[in-house]
C-alpha cells in the first residue's frame, strides 16, 4: 500500500485538509467507470486536530463503517451507515489508537483493527449491539479478512517483528503462516493472500507460497518494490498490486493477474504512477485503484475494466486529496474510499472525508 496506515500517518501525509465549502477543482475526467455514476463527497468531519478517516468496512451498499482519527491525543471514532445516513456510533477507542483496517462479513460481524503508539494491536468486533476487545497483539496488525464470526484473520506488517497470519475459530488465535500482509477470499478454504513479494494459497488446511518477484521491476539503491494488494473474483481470475516502493510514492504501479495456472503482468502505461492505497472489485468486474504520490502526499483515482486503466473523476482535485483505504460490500456496485481533504500542502487544518462512488 502507500503505507501510510502507521502512527506517523499525519507526519507522512504532510497532513492537511479543507472544508466542504472549499474543494479544489475536480481532477480530469476520463471514461473509466460507468457514466451513469459517479464518485461524490459522502460525508465530512472537520476539527482542530487534522482529522482523517484511516479504515473503513462496508457489508453492503446502505450498511458500512469509517473510523476517524479526530487527530492529538483523541480517542478513534467510528462512523456507521445506515441506509443513507452517516451516524457517529460509541466506540471503545483509546487515547493515541489508530484503526488501521477493518474488515465486516455482515452488518452485525464488523471487525476492527488498531495500534497503539505503533507497537502493540488490537482486534475489536461489533456484534450488530456494542462493539468488545476480543485480542491484543504484541506486534502491529497490517489487515484483517472477516468470513464469519467464527472464521477471522488478521495478518501483520511485513517489517520485523512480523505478525504474520492469523486464524480465529471464534475461540483460539492460532498463527498459520509468515510474511503475508492482506488477502481477498473466494470462499473459507480459498482465499489468496500477498507479502512483499509472494502471494500465497490457503486451501482450508495450509498455505501455497509463490514468488512473484520476476514479474516486478528490479528493486534499485532508491526503490523497492513490494505487493500492496489482492483481490479474488474466481479461481481463474485474481489481481494483485505493486507499488514501486519509492520513498516519495513515485514509480510506476505494477498489475499482475492470475488465471488459474500462472500469474502474468498487465501491461500498464508510464503515466500510471504512485503508491497504492487499496485494490478492490468495482462491483462489476473490474478494480478501483487509488494512488498517492509526492510528499505531502496527492491522491487520484484509476479504474481498471477489460484490459485498459484510465483515471476518474472526482470531487476533489488530487492536490489537495489524500485517499488511505478503499472498501465494497458484496453484491453492490457502491464502493467507499476514505482519508481526508487539504486547502493546501501546508495546512493549517484538515476536513476528515468519505468518498462514494454511486447512488
Amino acid at each position: 500500500m502507500l503505507r501510510v496506515k502507521s502512527t506517523a500517518v499525519a507526519v507522512m501525509l504532510g497532513i492537511g485538509g479543507l472544508g466542504a465549502a472549499a474543494f479544489g477543482a475536480a481532477a480530469p475526467a476520463s471514461a473509466g467507470a460507468q457514466a451513469s455514476a459517479a464518485w461524490h463527497i459522502a460525508k465530512t468531519v472537520q476539527g482542530p486536530n487534522f482529522p482523517l478517516f484511516t479504515a473503513a468496512t462496508a457489508a453492503s451498499g446502505t450498511n458500512a463503517w469509517a473510523f476517524e482519527a479526530p487527530g492529538g491525543n483523541a480517542k478513534p471514532r467510528a462512523f456507521q451507515l445506515s441506509g443513507r445516513t452517516w451516524k457517529l456510533r460509541s466506540f471503545p477507542g483509546k487515547r493515541d489508537e489508530q484503526i488501521l483496517a477493518a474488515s465486516a462479513s455482515s452488518s452485525n460481524n464488523v471487525w476492527a483493527f488498531t495500534t497503539l503508539n505503533g507497537a502493540s494491536s488490537r482486534a475489536l468486533h461489533f456484534n450488530g449491539h456494542s462493539w468488545q476487545q476480543v485480542k491484543v497483539f504484541g506486534e502491529m496488525i497490517n489487515s484483517g479478512l472477516v468470513l464469519s464470526p467464527t472464521n477471522v484473520w488478521v495478518f501483520g506488517q511485513t517489517f520485523a517483528p512480523s505478525l504474520g497470519a492469523v486464524h480465529y475459530n471464534g475461540h483460539t488465535w492460532t498463527k498459520s503462516a509468515r510474511g503475508l500482509a492482506g488477502a481477498s477470499a473466494l470462499s473459507a478454504r480459498s482465499i489468496w493472500a500477498y507479502g512483499t513479494t509472494n502471494v500465497a494459497h490457503w486451501n482450508g488446511s495450509k498455505w501455497r507460497s509463490t514468488s512473484v518477484a520476476r514479474l516486478l521491476p528490479k528493486p534499485n539503491e532508491l526503490c523497492s518494490p513490494l505487493l500492496a494488494g489482492i483481490v479474488a473474483m474466481s479461481r481463474s481470475n485474481v489481481f494483485a498490486i505493486a507499488s514501486a516502493g519509492c520513498p516519495d510514492g513515485g514509480g510506476r504501479i505494477t498489475l499482475l493477474h492470475y488465471d488459474g495456472s500462472k500469474w502474468s503482468r498487465i501491461a500498464v502505461g508510464k503515466h500510471v504512477v504512485g503508491g497504492p492505497a487499496g485494490l478492490i472489485s468495482d462491483g462489476m468486474g473490474g478494480l478501483w485503484i487509488p494512488l498517492g504520490t509526492g510528499g505531502p502526499v496527492s491522491s487520484v483515482m484509476w479504474h481498471y475494466s477489460r484490459g485498459s486503466l484510465s483515471q476518474v473523476r472526482l470531487p476533489i482535485s488530487p492536490q489537495h486529496l489524500v485517499l488511505i483505504a478503499v472498501t465494497i460490500g458484496s453484491h453492490t456496485t457502491a464502493a467507499l474510499a476514505v482519508g481526508l481533504s487539504r486547502p493546501s500542502p501546508t495546512p493549517s487544518f484538515t476536513t476528515a472525508v468519505i468518498l462514494r462512488y454511486g447512488s
